[in-house]
C-alpha cells in the first residue's frame, strides 16, 4: 500500500509529466492545487479545468494553495507553479513540515535561495530541483567519462536545443517578464544550463546574445547564445531557441577532448521524470543527495543572470 502521500501545485502540461512519474513509485499523489489569477471568467474557467482534471485522476481538488500546505495527509509537495509564487510556496511548506520537489527554476532571485537552504537544513526537510534531464543515463554516463579522462583534455562542450512553443505558452505568462522573469534562457533553457554545470562545473567568463524573432508576443527572448569560458580555458556554449523547429543536426550536448569526444542526443522525457520521482523519493526516505542540489540550482541561476548582463551591457562578463 502506498503511505507517501504528495500533493501538487499547479497544473499546467508539467503536473501531468509529474504524476506519471510517480505513477510506479510506492507514493501516491493525492490532491492538486492552482493558483487563479485574471478577471473572474478566467479565474472561474481555472477552477472548472483544475476540478475536471482531478476528478480524472480521481484525486482532491484543493481550492487553494493555504488549503494543500496546511493538510497533515500530505507529506510533500511538487510545486509547479508560476515562477513567482515558488519563494512564499516554498518557505510556508518547510513551515509545515513538507518535503519539496520544486520545478525549475527553483526561483529567480539568488538570495532567496540561501534563505531556502537555511530552513531547510533547520528543519530537515528536502528541497529538491526537479532538473530531470542529470536523471538520465546517457548523461550520468557521459559525467563518468568526463571524470575518468575518457575524453582526455576538454576542449569544447556544446548544449543545444531548437524547438517551437504554442502560441498559448508564448501569450500566457512565459510571456510576460514579471511572470517568467526571462524568455527561453530562463525557461526551458534552464535545462541546458544545469546540464552544463552538472557536466563542465561553472564558467569565469561569459558574453552572450538575446533576440526576439518570431514570438513577438513575448517581452523577453525567444533565443539565446551564450559563450562561455571555464577555468582551464576550455570553451562551450549554450543556445536555446524557439524559434524553429528544423535544429535536429545541432541539438543535444557534444563535448570534445584531446582523446575522444561523446554526445549526448536523445531524451525519453517520461523517463526521466520516473527516475527524477525516484532519486526524490530516494533523498526523503534514504537521505541521498540530489545529482543537481541546491548549489547548482543557485549555479544555473548565477550563470543565466550573468548572461542577460552581458547581453544587456553588450560585454564580456565575469563570474565570480
Amino acid at each position: 500500500m502506498k503511505t507517501f502521500r504528495i500533493g501538487l501545485v499547479g497544473m499546467g502540461f508539467i503536473a501531468d509529466w509529474h504524476y506519471q512519474g510517480f505513477a510506479e513509485t510506492d507514493a501516491e499523489i493525492i490532491g492538486m492545487t492552482q493558483d487563479l489569477y485574471g478577471d473572474d471568467a478566467k479565474m472561474s474557467a481555472m477552477r472548472k479545468q483544475l476540478e475536471d482534471k482531478c476528478s480524472a485522476w480521481n484525486i482532491k481538488a484543493y481550492e487553494n494553495f493555504d488549503a494543500i500546505v496546511n493538510d497533515p495527509a500530505i507529506d510533500a509537495l511538487v510545486i509547479g507553479s508560476v515562477n513567482p509564487y515558488h519563494y512564499d510556496q516554498i518557505m510556508k511548506a518547510l513551515e509545515k513540515g513538507k518535503h519539496l520537489l520544486v520545478e525549475k527554476p527553483v526561483v529567480t532571485q539568488i538570495g532567496q535561495l540561501d534563505t531556502i537552504e537555511k530552513k531547510a537544513e533547520e528543519t530537515g526537510l528536502v528541497v529538491f530541483p526537479a532538473h530531470n534531464f542529470v536523471y538520465r543515463p546517457d548523461l550520468m554516463r557521459a559525467k563518468k567519462t568526463i571524470e575518468s579522462g575518457g575524453l582526455g583534455k576538454i576542449v569544447y562542450a556544446s548544449f543545444i536545443s531548437s524547438h517551437t512553443i504554442s502560441e498559448a505558452h508564448a501569450g500566457g505568462w512565459r510571456g510576460n517578464l514579471a511572470l517568467s522573469a526571462g524568455g527561453a534562457l530562463m525557461d526551458s533553457g534552464h535545462h541546458l544550463v544545469y546540464q552544463s554545470v552538472y557536466l563542465m562545473g561553472m564558467p569565469v567568463k561569459i558574453q552572450a546574445f538575446t533576440s526576439n524573432l518570431v514570438l513577438k508576443q513575448m517581452e523577453g527572448e525567444d533565443i539565446a547564445q551564450v559563450n562561455l569560458i571555464y577555468p582551464d580555458s576550455s570553451i562551450g556554449l549554450i543556445m536555446q531557441s524557439w524559434t524553429s523547429n528544423h535544429g535536429a543536426d545541432i541539438d543535444g550536448i557534444k563535448i570534445i577532448g584531446t582523446e575522444s569526444s561523446l554526445a549526448v542526443t536523445e531524451v525519453d522525457y517520461a523517463a526521466t521524470f520516473q527516475q527524477q520521482a525516484a532519486a526524490f523519493l530516494d533523498a526523503v526516505e534514504n537521505g541521498s543527495s540530489p545529482l543537481s542540489d541546491l548549489n547548482d540550482a543557485r549555479d544555473t541561476l548565477r550563470l543565466i543572470r550573468s548572461a542577460y548582463e552581458s547581453a544587456e551591457k553588450n560585454q564580456v562578463v565575469d563570474i565570480f
